[in-house]
């Protein structure tokens, strides 16, 4: 492992490998991120649908 990182850095140079290292490492974060905005907006509409003026399923 340590020869292929070693060769790596020789090779593309050192900010190219911390790059794709990082993104490599980042992507699960991002992911699960991802995840957590897409159920806040469907919380967010289902709220809307709740709280919705002219809803007329609403007993306000």
């Amino acid at each position: 492992m340590e020869e292929k990182l070693l060769s790596a850095i020789s090779t593309v140079g050192f900010p190219i490998v911390v790059s794709c290292y990082l993104l490599v490492k980042f992507q699960a974060t991002l992911d699960r991120f991802s995840n957590k905005v897409d159920e806040l907006i469907l919380e967010l509409r289902n709220g809307y649908y709740y709280m919705n003026p002219h809803n007329p399923n609403n007993a306000a």
